[in-house]
């Protein structure tokens, strides 16, 4: 895996917020995991307009993602949770790569979608 920020894109900055208040919330800020759970909610209607369809690769990843930052609702295993979703993140903000979205690629479904830039053809 190769080191990668895109300060570019506007998605890339979503991620980067997102990643912040995992770390946040993990570190005792209660009030992260409901700011996650908002931001991952945002991404969803986002990625939807932009893709126009919440059935795209790039919607069910988000779709996904948020389903799992829901875990932060509940107290007893909040914490636990969000320190494997703090480490997918990491891989997501700084080389690019996305678990879900590898998880999602195996699905009958979506057979062709890609990963990250480094699996497209050409």
């Amino acid at each position: 895996m190769k080191f990668k920020m895109q300060l570019d894109s506007f998605d890339w900055w979503i991620w980067a917020i997102t990643l912040l208040f995992i770390i946040l919330a993990v570190a005792g800020f209660s009030e992260g995991y409901y700011l996650v759970i908002a931001i991952s909610g945002f991404q969803i209607v986002y990625v939807g307009i932009r893709e126009k369809s919440l059935v795209a690769f790039e919607s069910q990843v988000r779709i996904m993602y948020c389903a799992l930052t829901l875990v932060g609702l509940w107290e007893v295993g909040r914490l636990y949770f969000y320190v494997l979703l703090l480490i997918g993140t990491v891989l997501v903000v700084f080389f690019g790569r996305c678990g879900v979205a590898l998880f999602l690629r195996k699905m009958p479904w979506n057979k062709d979608k890609f990963c990250s830039l480094e699996d497209r053809p050409g």
